[in-house]
């Protein structure tokens, strides 16, 4: 408990930091999205111990790099075509060294969670302004949710919601998760609204949708990714984190969470 506690900690210190930086030169957002995308792919491979396959990996490297730096041009596309060929192009050529299975939870997964940075880094390096907010209401619904879940289920969890894929969690937990996440979307626009912007009137009930929906998928989100350690059998997909695993053990409740923020951004907008 006490890692896990101090680890957060640090992360929450350099997201601070890349909050501060970012507002004056967003770029600096896209750079730390690629990387951290980078790492998690990486993390991913690792499942299935692909990232020792150079083909694999490189490609990977180059693709995971270019999808959040590309996601504010006319060229975001391009990454995902060039991805999906050369996959096609290995089924071809390297069918004695990579079975068609591998390439394909490569090619599923490293989409997948590059897509989610993609939107993270288009949601917050091309909204024109209030870049810190963007980031932080698009981490803060699922990260919230998975640390309130944690302690509820901790202290008052009985009834088992997934015993199969997490026994850890419980039914209680996933309700506090909900609250917690609610909580955490409209106190981050209270915050943003009243201390750090002021001058912003942000749309609450859009707040409210993000938050109740990132507080359901975060966790589908963590059942996806841990029945693909349970059946690949390892416990975390890295140990950058310590106390928590990996950062994809970490990430795993975002990735299907940020999709959904850009698109209520887009469509009802966040900002009133």
């Amino acid at each position: 408990m006490k890692t896990r506690i101090i680890t957060a900690i640090v992360g929450i210190i350099f997201a601070v930091l890349i909050m501060i930086f970012g507002e004056m030169y967003p770029f600096i957002f896209a750079i730390a999205t690629a990387l951290v995308n980078v790492i998690i792919c990486m993390e991913f491979l690792t499942a299935k111990k692909l990232q020792k396959t150079p083909p694999v990996a490189i490609l990977t490297l180059l693709f995971s790099m270019a999808m959040p730096l590309l996601a504010c041009t006319a060229f975001w596309y391009l990454p995902i075509y060039i991805f999906a060929l050369v996959t096609f192009l290995f089924m071809i050529f390297l069918r004695d060294k990579l079975s068609i299975s591998d390439l394909t939870f490569a090619y599923t997964g490293v989409v997948v969670i590059s897509l989610s940075f993609a939107s993270i880094s288009r949601l917050v390096c091309c909204s024109g302004g209030y870049n810190s907010f963007y980031l932080v209401i698009t981490l803060v619904s699922p990260w919230l949710a998975d640390s309130t879940a944690y302690f509820v289920g901790s202290f008052m969890g009985k009834r088992k919601l997934c015993p199969a894929i997490s026994p850890n969690k419980t039914v209680e937990g996933a309700l506090g998760g909900i609250v917690g996440s609610v909580l955490a979307a409209v106190l981050a626009g209270v915050v943003f609204q009243f201390i750090i912007y002021r001058n912003v009137q942000f749309n609450y009930p859009a707040l409210l949708v993000i938050g109740v929906f990132c507080s359901v998928v975060s966790i589908l989100g963590d059942l996806v990714f841990s029945v693909i350690k349970r059946d690949c059998g390892i416990k975390d997909y890295g140990s950058i984190m310590p106390g928590h695993g990996g950062l994809l053990d970490r990430f795993d409740s975002v990735i299907f969470c940020a999709p959904f923020v850009y698109f209520i951004s887009e469509f009802w907008g966040l900002i009133a």
